[in-house]
């Protein structure tokens, strides 16, 4: 059975080193590209590696903002129907749930030109410097403030929980003056 072992084992170190060879030679050849000197099979024939271009910038239009935002709401919808769906939703989960499914239901049955406005103004929010176009550092500027905006609303829903009176209260502790029955 060792041997057997063994002979597995092998075969699968060998798999692997036959798996990486081509990501290797690769990194050889672009290795190689970048100093100027050639080695090993690059030394026959010189190698040239095509460097990836910069990404252009991603510049997004009104048209672009809308048709993501449409199909956020679909998503969204599909996934709160099937969280509502699903056994064993509590009580407050449920009103959370319902809540939130409603905020979508009402974007998506809004005629085109209200919702288009809805979207004009939060887009014109976010494109800062009013060109049209949504670039790189104002979607950074924007994911900021609503990463601050919501911390802040889950803040204070967490305040006012610990501020509201418990329903179910704990047991007195043992040796205080409640657990022995004075007042």
């Amino acid at each position: 059975m060792t041997r057997w072992t063994l002979v597995a084992a092998t075969a699968v170190l060998v798999g692997a080193g036959l798996w990486h060879l081509p990501a290797t030679a690769q990194h050889a050849a672009t290795a190689a590209a970048d100093s100027g000197h050639t080695t090993g099979a690059a030394a026959a024939e010189r190698v040239t590696v095509a460097r990836p271009q910069p990404a252009a910038p991603q510049l997004i239009t009104f048209d672009e903002y809308r048709d993501f935002r449409l199909r956020i709401i679909a998503e969204r919808q599909a996934e709160l129907a099937q969280a509502l769906a699903a056994p064993g939703v509590g009580a407050a989960e449920r009103a959370d749930l319902e809540g939130r499914k409603a905020y979508y239901d009402r974007l998506a049955a809004m005629p085109a030109e209200a919702r288009d406005r809805l979207f004009r103004l939060r887009f014109d929010e976010i494109d800062t410097n009013h060109d049209g176009l949504i670039d790189e550092a104002e979607r950074a500027a924007w994911r900021i403030r609503q990463r601050e905006h919501y911390r802040q609303v889950a803040a204070a829903r967490l305040a006012s929980r610990s501020a509201q009176p418990s329903s179910n209260p704990e047991p007195p502790v043992a040796g205080s003056a409640l657990a022995q029955g004075q007042p």
